[in-house]
Formats: C-alpha cells, structure tokens, sequence
C-alpha cells in the first residue's frame, strides 16, 4: 500500500511543531508496512527540499512564503499562492510516479485540496480529504473567496475525514453527501495517560497551576485568559499561571499582563517541544483553552489523558468532548467573569474534579488514542482502493 500524504504542515526541525500529528501518523502507518511519502511546502529558508524522517521520504516544495506561515498573512497572498499550486501540483506529481503511490490523503482542504483534485485528476488516483477545522472555517466563510474552491474539493474527494461531528453537519447542510464521510479525532500518544498520578497530590500543599497552551494567535483568544486572572488572583492567590504557545500576540499579550500587573503570578513558557507536553499537563491542574473556533483540539484530548480539568469554551467541537459541569466546564467566548469564576469552582470542587477524571480517562481510551485513529484510517484507504477496483 503506497500512499502520498499532500499536507501543509509537516515538521521541519527536531523542535518543530507544526503537523507533528501527521508525522505520527505517517509513522504508525509506515510501522504497519505502508509505504508512505509527504509532499508539503517549505515555509522557512533552513527547511530541506527533500529529506527521510523515520522511514518516510519528505519532499517540500518551494514558494515565496516571506519565511513565514500563511496563516500569518492578514489577506490571502494571492500572487504567492500562484507559485504555490505550481510548485506543489509539480511536487506532488513526481512523488506519485517515483513511490507509486495508490491514493492520496490530502491534510486541510485548503490550500492544499486542490492540489489533490488537480494531481488526483491527471494520474486518475483517488483521494481522501481530512479536513481539520481551520480549513473548514476559512472554506465555509461567507466572505471567503476560498469557499468555492473548499466545497469544489469536498465534492471530488471520494472520501471526507471530518475530525469533529459538528464539522460533519455542517457540510451536509451545505449538500456534501454524508454517506462519504466519517468522524473521528487524530489521535493522541498514549504517554499521556501515564501522567495522572501526578493530579492525586494534595491541593492544600502546593500552588494550583492553570495552563493554556495554545498558540498565541487571535483565533485561539489568549487575552480572556489573561484579563481572568486577576480576577481569580482576588480570592485565590496560591495559583500558578503558565501560557505555553507562540504567535504573533506575543508580545501584545506580555505587555497586558504587565499592565495589569500580575507578572508574578504568569509565566510565558514560548513554544514547548511535543514530547515535552506530556510532562508539563502532568503538572497541571486545569487546563484552559479560550479558542473562538476548533475542530477536535489535540490539545484538549492530551489535557483530558493527563486528568487536567478542562475549562474550555463553548464551542460545538468542544461541546462533542465536555459536558458542563459533569467533566469540565464550558465558558463564553467573551466574558472574562465567568471564565475566572469557573476556574474558582473548579480549585473548589474537589469532589466534581476527581469524578471527571473517570469520564475523561474512559473517553480518550474509547475515542482518541492513536490505536484507534490508525485502525479507522486504514480501513477507509482499503475501502477506496476496493471500489476503485
């Protein structure tokens, strides 16, 4: 089974972050004897054109990026993006003919869904789409220019993975056929799990630590956080702060802190290496995440391995995984009061924490480890390949 991953995002360094949840699954589908080969662009200067990771041939292909993520640009870099399908429609053919590849599994329908529609067409491959939630929000934006181009992938893809049910509904509301699409999460490192005992020591000898580890963006809303903290500080001051993440709001959301002088109690952490995470949740008591839009965050299901109680937002991804008050708290999306009063109840409430704890370990056993992923995305590329013959 030969198949070519077309993704954008793929790590690059040892500390890279970026598509570390496609790498690994690359990597457990190379273990179960696929043959897999990426073809991803190459964002920054020192990245390789072409290099093996654990077995898999990684191919980038250049463009004028400006040495940063497209994400990063305010409005959509079309004459950058004309490179960009150039250079990645030429990748993607060479690494179908050289690895021979049977299928190709597209990671985000944009930008990197038409690449696979067109290489798709010309070799007369099929190909599946996961689609991972900020795609599906930039697609299904009625302002978006890139909703025609979203829904045209959606529709040639012979198969849709959706990583959340809300994103399922959502396309079939907008005439994507169901019947082609399944749901389920990227899945998590089981090392996660071993990290709950740390939650068992006593809260009454030790500072409470709250953390968010998202990247410092404006969709993932950091700045809530920061404004409940001092609202929390008034009537818990044993209470440790970590922001681990990176992003352009760095130094904006550094400066808020200063001005509302809780230094003391915060900690940027910048960007910590994945195999770090597992360590740093083990340590942490509740985890906060204050994302305006998700699919399925990775990072909540590694918080809900490692027996952190989740303070979220209400969000439909998110309401999929946490039910309120039952196994963490859901909270508005603007309103730092309510954020900073369910952290309170969540130091409070012993007895809720330790029985969320149960649920959440049952959940991320049942749902969303890796084991289970894999099996599912391997089922899917047999099922392809059986009815293209």
């Amino acid at each position: 089974m030969r198949v070519l991953f077309l993704t954008n995002a793929y790590p690059d360094f040892d500390s890279s972050y970026r598509g570390i949840f496609i790498k690994k699954m690359a990597s457990l589908l190379k273990t179960d004897g696929y043959d897999i080969a990426v073809v991803t662009p190459k964002i920054y200067k020192e990245s390789r054109y072409v290099e093996e990771q654990d077995g898999v041939k990684v191919y980038r292909f250049p463009f004028f990026s400006g040495n940063k993520l497209l994400i990063e640009y305010h409005r959509i870099p079309y004459l950058r993006m004309v490179s960009y399908y150039l250079a990645g429609i030429s990748f993607a053919l060479y690494a179908l003919l050289k690895h021979r590849c049977r299928l190709i599994h597209v990671h985000w329908a944009i930008p990197t869904g038409l690449i696979g529609v067109l290489a798709g067409a010309f070799l007369r491959k099929p190909f599946i789409v996961t689609i991972h939630g900020s795609d599906f929000r930039l697609g299904t934006d009625p302002s978006s220019v890139l909703k025609k181009v979203f829904l045209y992938v959606c529709k040639r893809a012979r198969h849709l993975h959706c990583v959340s049910g809300s994103i399922k509904r959502e396309l079939e509301n907008l005439g994507i056929n169901g019947e082609k699409m399944s749901t389920f999460p990227m899945g998590i490192e089981g090392s996660f799990l071993n990290n709950r005992e740390e939650h068992e020591r006593n809260f009454d000898t030790r500072p409470i630590t709250i953390l968010s580890n998202r990247n410092l963006l404006p969709i993932y809303n950091v700045s809530l956080f920061i404004r409940a903290i001092p609202l929390v500080l008034k009537e818990e001051s044993k209470v440790k702060f970590i922001i681990a993440g990176d992003g352009q709001e760095r130094e904006k959301l550094e400066k808020e802190v200063k001005d509302l002088k809780i230094g003391n109690f915060v900690q940027f952490l910048g960007q910590i290496p994945h195999e770090a995470m597992a360590k740093l949740l083990g340590q942490t008591d509740i985890y906060v995440s204050t994302s305006l839009y998700d699919g399925t965050s990775v990072s909540l299901l590694e918080a809900l391995a490692s027996g952190a109680f989740p303070v979220v937002t209400d969000i439909p991804s998110n309401r999929e995984w946490i039910s309120d008050g039952e196994n963490g708290f859901l909270v508005p999306t603007d309103k730092e009061e309510f954020l900073a009063k369910r952290i309170l109840e969540a130091i409070r409430n012993k007895d809720l924490v330790k029985k969320s704890k149960k649920k959440n370990l049952h959940l991320v056993e049942e749902k969303a480890l890796w084991s289970v992923s894999a099996e599912k995305t391997k089922r899917i590329y047999e099922e392809m390949l059986h009815s293209k013959n």
